[in-house]
């Protein structure tokens, strides 16, 4: 039981970290954590030290754990990181894909269509907070699914102990301009031609797509970060 409930409180920091509602740099306080959580001390401190390894928290030698804040190296190296995993995921998932994981993706694609519309109303047709969470809720969906379907479970828990999609997805929100219609365009674009390319089981296609889609966003991601490094960005 103590097994299950570390696991459980585990799971329910990390979803808060990565979600933002802890901030970056904010000191993660055992006691009021487990207050909030209803358990106790214990398997707060097992989750903390486990987020820790993670990358998602740091220890500060006399002064506590706090919410760790991805810098533009993190980023850049998850990225690569990304770019290695992810590439060769979606070659084996163009081996391994069934048909229904397929009609999962093209309804995801669904989904990003709608974004897109949604975005193409708005005013100077830059995403707002809520699109915005909602479009990267759909990219972790997406890129999640590929990766289930390459039938990897190495490949799997390169990416989970690295929370690569997490920590990349999660540092972006809060951030609304960084999804203009023209971003959201592109990636619907590249969206197709993986999902094109899992369909007709090329592997070296899917390969080749999933990488210069992944290069794509580090360029974006990156360039923003440092266009708007020192004003709230």
């Amino acid at each position: 039981m103590q097994e299950t409930l570390s696991e459980k409180t585990y799971r329910e920091l990390r979803r808060k970290l990565l979600a933002g509602e802890l901030q970056a740099g904010s000191q993660l306080v055992n006691r009021s954590l487990a207050q909030e959580m209803s358990v106790s001390l214990a398997p707060v401190r097992e989750a903390i030290n486990r987020l820790a390894t993670e990358g998602l928290v740091e220890h500060v030698p006399g002064a506590g754990a706090f919410v760790r804040k991805p810098s533009q190296q993190d980023l850049d190296e998850l990225y690569v990181l990304r770019e290695a995993v992810e590439s060769c995921a979606a070659a084996e998932a163009a081996r391994n894909i069934t048909q229904r994981q397929l009609d999962a993706l093209d309804e995801v694609r669904r989904e990003f269509d709608g974004l897109v519309a949604d975005i193409r109303r708005l005013k100077g047709q830059t995403a707002t907070d809520a699109v915005l969470d909602r479009w990267l809720d759909c990219e972790e969906r997406f890129h999640s699914a590929i990766v289930a379907a390459a039938r990897n479970r190495l490949l799997a828990k390169v990416i989970d102990d690295y929370t690569a999609l997490g920590q990349v997805f999660g540092v972006q929100r809060q951030r609304a301009a960084i999804l203009t219609l023209a971003v959201a365009e592109q990636t619907c674009e590249d969206h197709a031609a993986i999902v094109d390319a899992l369909r007709r089981r090329d592997a070296d296609a899917a390969h080749k797509l999933m990488s210069t889609h992944i290069q794509r966003g580090r360029k974006m991601v990156l360039d923003y970060m440092r266009d708007h490094r020192g004003n709230g960005g």
